[in-house]
């Protein structure tokens, strides 16, 4: 009854596993891609658009006015007066309470408007520029990981697909080594041709082994930008080839140039002149000096400011600074462009050769099997070399690798040219 009992848990947790097997392998590759999306280094790149944007904001705040209240306690060695005061203010001789006093409370309102201030204005065409890049940032990051996604998820399939030719070729093989330990038992063969297909075998198993230590690579790879673990390969296919569209790289470095010139412009502005409307209302109290009665004295004002920088070294030195980094910033978009471009071309060449790799490939596969069908009966009828057997297993696998490294080249280059042309892969494999 004990052992009844544990071969029921037993049988319950291989189902497990295997339905938790069949839930890993059943994700798709719409999945992976959605999943890119979810994982936190995208999480960062929104947050940075948030960030320009209340750059963006408190660019635009600088144009509005400024109120803010204050007070101040002063204590002098002398009597001080309360505010400017009028001769005829004070009628000394009657006694009155002159407004000098040694200790003085000041409070009161400030307003400061700016009215006309170049610079802020500038700031916020340069934030609005950073802002747009962002957002081609975080679109540039999130397409070149679901490009990564899709060719690690080839590659993945890649491994697989050849860890079965190899288990083919094997199980080939030790139907042929069955036949020849026959015959080296009755004499008819060598011991020698024995070892010839054990030591193909073992190299074999070594290949099969370093896949699997592959494999196990790009699964990890995968789960770090996912956040999915992965049983084996998630299933793929192309539903519509990238369409030539505008660099997305580029895009976003010509917004940093855009911005490098708004910084440059930002710079020159501070030689602008800068007007603003600044006003206060100030309440002013103490004790008169000559009656040590309390006093009080408002005082307001209002003016109208006009500021012209008329010398200031660091500006120019601030300018050259911002002008500098301006032509890099061309520099860099010119030098993307071209990178972009000649991989663009590149990418365009390549795809048709290796597509009609793909078609070779699918050829030579047939034709090999052929071979070895016939190398196999003429192996085991003694009219072939173990050499020459050996050679057409060889070919026949050197064909299935060569297929499943032509598909796996497509997929790189489609998803190359989705990234270059900033294409959401959610649209083009399925």
């Amino acid at each position: 009854m004990f052992d009844m009992k544990r071969s029921i848990k037993a049988f319950i947790f291989i189902l497990s596993c295997l339905i938790l097997r069949g839930e890993a392998w059943a994700i798709d590759i719409q999945t992976l891609l959605e999943a890119v999306d979810r994982q936190p280094a995208l999480e960062v790149r929104t947050l940075s658009i948030e960030e320009s944007a209340l750059q963006q904001e408190s660019a635009a705040a600088l144009l509005f006015p400024k109120i803010g209240a204050f007070g101040r306690a002063e204590i002098y060695n002398s009597p001080t007066n309360l505010r400017p005061m009028a001769p005829t203010e004070v009628n000394i001789q009657a006694g009155d309470a002159i407004p000098f006093s040694r200790e003085i409370l000041r409070y009161g309102l400030t307003l400061e408007v700016p009215v006309f201030v170049k610079e802020i204005y500038v700031l916020r065409q340069k934030a609005a520029a950073l802002n747009a890049k962002a957002q081609l940032d975080r679109r540039l990051d999130l397409i070149g990981r679901q490009s990564a996604v899709v060719v690690l998820n080839s590659t993945l399939a890649y491994f697989e697909r050849l860890a079965e030719s190899i288990g083919g070729r094997r199980k080939s093989l030790e139907q042929t080594r069955d036949d020849i330990v026959l015959k080296v038992r009755k004499g008819r063969l060598a011991g020698s041709e024995l070892t010839k297909i054990e030591t193909t075998i073992n190299d074999l198993d070594l290949q099969a082994n370093d896949l699997q230590a592959k494999r196990l690579d790009v699964l990890r790879e995968i789960n770090a930008l996912t956040g999915i673990e992965l049983a084996g390969s998630a299933s793929m296919s192309l539903t519509s080839k990238p369409s030539p569209s505008p660099f997305l790289q580029v895009q976003a470095q010509q917004k940093q140039v855009a911005a490098a010139q708004k910084e440059l412009d930002r710079r020159r502005a501070t030689r602008y002149p800068t007007l603003s409307f600044n006003s206060y209302v100030s309440g002013n109290d103490g004790e008169a000096y000559n009656t040590d009665s309390h006093i009080y004295r408002s005082y307001n004002a209002a003016a109208l400011v006009l500021k012209l920088p008329l010398f200031d070294r660091s500006l120019a030195t601030d300018e050259a600074i911002a002008s500098v980094q301006w032509q890099k910033a061309k520099k860099q978009l010119a030098q993307t462009q071209i990178e972009a471009q000649a991989l663009a071309n590149s990418l365009d060449r390549k795809l048709p050769v290796v597509e009609r790799s793909v078609d070779i490939a699918d050829k030579s596969i047939i034709n090999n099997k052929t071979l070895l069908a016939v190398a196999t009966v003429a192996i085991r009828s003694g009219r072939m070399t173990m050499e020459d057997y050996l050679r057409y297993e060889s070919n026949l696998l050197a064909a299935q690798a060569n297929l499943y490294q032509s598909r796996q080249q497509r997929w790189q280059i489609l998803a190359q040219q989705a990234a270059l042309y900033g294409t959401d892969l959610k649209g083009v494999v399925k």
